[in-house]
This record gives structure tokens, C-alpha cells and sequence, in this order.
């Protein structure tokens, strides 16, 4: 039986790390000055200076249900099951395009991971790793699920106007965290929607060591894999980056991944200069083998 596991481009893993895995990737999409594009057609540094100099935002979008449909009929072509690891409900309607494309298919599992980006990465590598070990679709879907939301999935951000223009945080809330030099964590909650979570203030190096403070601090955390991710740094940006994925790696994760934002559609909405990292809080899982 082959399995496909299957997720959108917003995971924010490269495509020769998907390849290598195993694992399938759809799209998101994307407007620039009214032209609809693929979000590979562009690069965050591109995006960000367009926004800069322009002005303008650009418009982000889940695949539509017709792309959904085609896709799923492509990997069926190769594959006996699909196993769907979708954005979160509650802030795109990829999950809700990709049900409706499954048409009630048995053969294509659909999950909500409630989570952003690289949370849902590590859902996906996950459930990767359960595919390697023999694991079939039904069990690959209940044991992903099973870990929903027992994730720690956040990102420190250096300015909110990313997130006010792109109508994730209202101008009050900007203005004020502006005027008071704040500089929020941005955590999904267990509802899947993104939130301000533990605020900062003082220069970047040591707004992210409290950041990676809080995070490392959580009781059962699974050391088994961590996620890690950046939109756009600076040289002392790179460096502070090559930091914390030391400090991951010291904390006892045997497996980092990760790297710069491989889709543009989840960092633009935060902007430039954010660092993250996703790991799961619900204990060690170790996959024992199929026979």
C-alpha cells in the first residue's frame, strides 16, 4: 500500500528537504498588483522591498478547490492513499478546500493541524516518520491527531506592521506596542489562531534569548525534533539565528530542521526579522516498527 503524506508549501520546509522526505506539496497562492502567482515566484526579500518602496500589500491565498482537486487526482494516479496535513481552520481555508476537493474520497485523509507553518511541519514529519516505520493511513491520521494541539508554536517578531497590514492586528494595538518599544511573541493557540503572547522590550539579541527562555521552559517537551525558522536576517541577524539552533541543539533536540521560510506566504504577514521555533510539549512518542 503507498502512501502519499501531503501538505502545502506554508510549512515553510524547503523543496530538496521535501523531496528527500517524501513529502508532497501543493501551492499557496498569491496576488501582486492584481497578477495571481504560485508563492515560489517570489522571494520574501522581493516581497518585503515591494512592500517598502510601494507601499501596497500583497494578497495571500489558499489553493482553490479545482487546484485540490487536480492535485489529489495526480497523486492518486501514483499512490493508493493520501494523507493530507492541512494550515490551520482558523486561518486559511485550505483545510476547508481540501475536504470539499476529497469529495468524501476514503482514499484521501484530510487533517487540520491547527497549527502555522512550521507547526505544522513538524505534524507532517511526524507523520513521515510513522510512513518509514510501516504505519498505514488510518493510523498515520489517528496518531498525528492525536498530538493536536500539543505543540509549542510561535515566532518572535520585530515589528507589527506586517501583521496590521495584512489585517492579523488592528492599527490600536500597533500604535501602542510602536509608542511602548514592544516587541511580542506571536503564538497559535490551541484554537488554532495566531495571538500576541509574552511581550519584550531592548535590543533583538535580547529580545529572542528571552524568547527561546520561555519556550525551553515548558515541562515534557519531546527532544526528539525541533523546527526552526527565519524570514529575512541581516549578517548579526544570521549569526544570532546560528545561535539559537545551537542552543536547540544543546537543549538535547536530536534533530533541527529547518531554515529560512521556504514560502513567503506565512512571513510576510510577519515581516522581516523574525526567528521561531515548533517542537512538540506532550512527551517523548518513540515509533516502534511494523512487522
Amino acid at each position: 500500500m503507498k502512501i502519499a503524506i501531503s501538505t502545502e508549501s506554508q510549512i515553510d520546509l524547503d523543496i530538496v528537504e521535501c523531496r528527500k522526505r517524501g513529502i508532497h506539496i501543493i501551492n499557496m497562492q498569491m496576488e501582486k498588483d492584481g497578477v495571481a502567482y504560485q508563492d515560489n515566484e517570489h522571494t520574501l526579500e522581493q516581497l518585503f522591498e515591494y512592500t517598502s518602496s510601494t507601499g501596497k500589500f500583497c494578497h495571500t491565498a489558499a489553493p482553490n478547490i479545482d487546484a485540490f482537486e487536480r492535485y489529489f487526482e495526480k497523486l492518486l494516479g501514483e499512490y493508493d492513499e493520501i494523507v493530507h496535513i492541512a494550515l490551520s481552520s482558523a486561518m486559511s481555508s485550505t483545510y476547508q478546500n481540501a475536504m470539499i476537493a476529497r469529495n468524501d474520497n476514503p482514499k484521501i485523509h484530510v487533517i487540520d493541524s491547527l497549527a502555522a507553518s512550521g507547526g505544522c511541519a513538524i505534524y507532517v514529519l511526524y507523520a513521515v516518520d510513522l510512513l518509514n516505520a510501516g504505519y498505514g493511513a488510518e493510523e498515520i491520521v489517528a496518531k498525528v491527531s492525536e498530538r493536536i494541539p500539543h505543540i509549542e508554536c510561535s515566532f518572535q517578531i520585530d515589528t507589527l506592521e506586517y501583521l496590521y497590514r495584512g489585517g492579523r492586528c488592528n492599527k490600536v494595538t500597533m500604535l501602542g506596542a510602536n509608542i511602548l518599544r514592544l516587541r511580542p511573541e506571536i503564538v497559535c493557540g490551541k484554537e488554532g489562531k495566531l495571538g500576541m503572547g509574552k511581550l519584550h522590550r531592548g535590543p533583538t539579541k535580547k529580545v529572542v534569548k528571552e524568547y527561546y527562555d520561555r519556550i525551553l521552559s515548558q515541562p515534557n517537551i519531546d527532544k526528539h525534533r525541533a523546527f526552526i525558522e527565519y524570514s529575512t536576517l541581516d549578517e548579526k541577524g544570521m549569526a544570532l539565528f546560528e545561535e539559537c539552533k545551537k542552543r536547540l541543539i544543546d537543549f538535547g533536540f536530536e534533530e533541527v530542521v529547518g531554515g529560512q521560510c521556504a514560502s513567503p506566504i506565512a512571513a510576510y504577514h510577519a515581516g522581516p526579522g523574525i526567528i521561531g521555533s515548533q517542537f512538540f510539549v506532550d512527551g517523548p512518542h518513540p515509533i516502534e516498527k511494523k512487522n
